[in-house]
């Protein structure tokens, strides 16, 4: 009797685990990290009473036991737009940190050798060997400062970070792998500018670091302020830092079958930087966009919608849809027919096939359309199944472009499928 209880619990837990790995599989695309910067807009913290990086959730000075010359400015503390002795908004949410870059004599703050601060962000996980990753952040130069510096720039290292403990220092030995342009003096008190490049991860980097890695000497400056002299200084305001694998897919989540009037979250989980990169359009109006975010809810229609998400990382643009049908039945058979079908490949040069998996429906899907972005019909055929199940399809005269693929069933599904052609 136990035996059989043991069996029935055995089967339980294999069903389980098999409905478990449907769901992992079907959320994978929303549960990939796409910014590996962990609280890149400083929006996380442990409270409002030290206005210091420490209070900031997974950042830290380099030593995390000191603040180190970087400060915490947010509504909680009534700094933003108003600080110490400057006046700047954040450039998205209600927080940014503030640190020293550049510090001379006769500042008396500046001495011993305390001219600088740096930010340590402790990734979400570490970057991936082979993989290269787009980093941006953005800068602001604080109000006061009687210097614009070029010399910005973010390392991506191991834990042997942990060893250094001179961190107001000129940290003159550290490499960053994004760094600012020489020729590139940020200047600006009032907007936020851009730092971004890319590099190529080891697998070893679990730790980003923001900061001035020159020496005095060799930070590239411009004087900007007499009203602050004599004090030579450059204090940088920071917001807003990503850092996001350049191939990483494009995701509108998978289709949806929902009443209509009800709400659904398409896409992935929204963070800072891949908001920005993603732009949402509804196929029925591809010219103007509806959201710029990683995911975003919509509204069922009464009728089945389809949104199309275009992605640029760095320049490299991707794109995917999902589909929200206006109906909660039917939705098994419809998944059926959606997963027998294969358009390959993506992207297309000159040829698309079209593969049906099952025999018993090569009947059963009757006319292809093909729609540019405008939502125009530029292609209608026939479809034929009954020598092969595969169907291949001329896309020559097609311009490189996104396009949507219908295929109408002889049940009257209408099956939407992305296509992308690049000759």
């Amino acid at each position: 009797m136990q035996s059989n209880k043991s069996n029935s619990k055995l089967v339980i837990n294999r069903k389980y685990l098999l409905v478990l790995s449907v769901l992992l599989f079907l959320k994978g695309g929303y549960s990939q990290i796409a910014n590996y910067i962990s609280n890149g807009s400083f929006e996380q913290t442990y409270n409002c009473l030290i206005p210091v990086i420490n209070s900031v959730k997974y950042w830290r000075s380099i030593d995390s036991s000191q603040s180190a010359n970087v400060g915490l400015f947010g509504t909680c503390f009534n700094t933003i737009p108003y600080g110490i002795n400057t006046y700047q908004y954040t450039r998205s949410g209600n927080n940014h940190l503030t640190s020293s870059f550049y510090c001379q004599s006769p500042f008396p703050a500046c001495q011993p050798n305390a001219s600088r601060g740096y930010l340590r962000n402790r990734l979400k996980s570490n970057l991936i060997a082979g993989k290269t990753y787009c980093v941006k952040f953005y800068v602001n130069i604080s109000n006061p400062s009687t210097y614009g510096i070029s010399s910005i720039g973010a390392y991506f290292g191991d834990n042997s970070l942990d060893t250094i403990t001179q961190v107001t220092r000129p940290l003159t030995y550290i490499t960053p792998q994004i760094e600012n342009p020489a020729t590139n003096i940020i200047t600006d008190t009032l907007g936020w500018s851009l730092i971004t490049g890319t590099f190529v991860a080891t697998g070893i980097e679990k730790h980003c670091v923001i900061g001035n890695f020159k020496s005095d000497v060799n930070t590239n400056k411009v004087f900007i302020n007499p009203t602050s002299l004599p004090t030579i200084f450059c204090d940088v305001l920071i917001d807003d830092v990503s850092c996001i694998p350049t191939d990483l897919p494009a995701f509108a989540g998978p289709d949806v079958w929902a009443i209509p009037n009800q709400t659904v979250y398409i896409g992935r989980q929204r963070d800072v930087g891949i908001d920005e990169a993603c732009t949402w359009y509804n196929m029925s109006n591809t010219v103007t966009p509806i959201a710029n975010a990683a995911g975003l809810t919509v509204t069922v229609a009464l009728s089945t919608q389809t949104y199309m998400v275009k992605q640029d990382i760095c320049g490299i643009v991707k794109y995917d849809t999902v589909i929200v049908y206006a109906s909660a039945l039917g939705n098994a058979e419809l998944q059926y027919f959606k997963d027998q079908i294969h358009v390959y490949p993506q992207p297309a040069n000159d040829k698309i096939s079209i593969e049906l998996r099952a025999n018993d429906l090569a009947n059963t899907y009757t006319e292809l359309i093909i729609y540019n972005t405008l939502g125009q019909a530029i292609r209608q055929e026939e479809l034929e199944f009954s020598k092969s199940l595969i169907k291949p399809i001329d896309v020559a005269g097609l311009p490189n472009g996104y396009y949507t693929l219908q295929l109408h069933t002889t049940k009257g599904y209408v099956l939407n499928q992305s296509l992308v052609i690049s000759h």
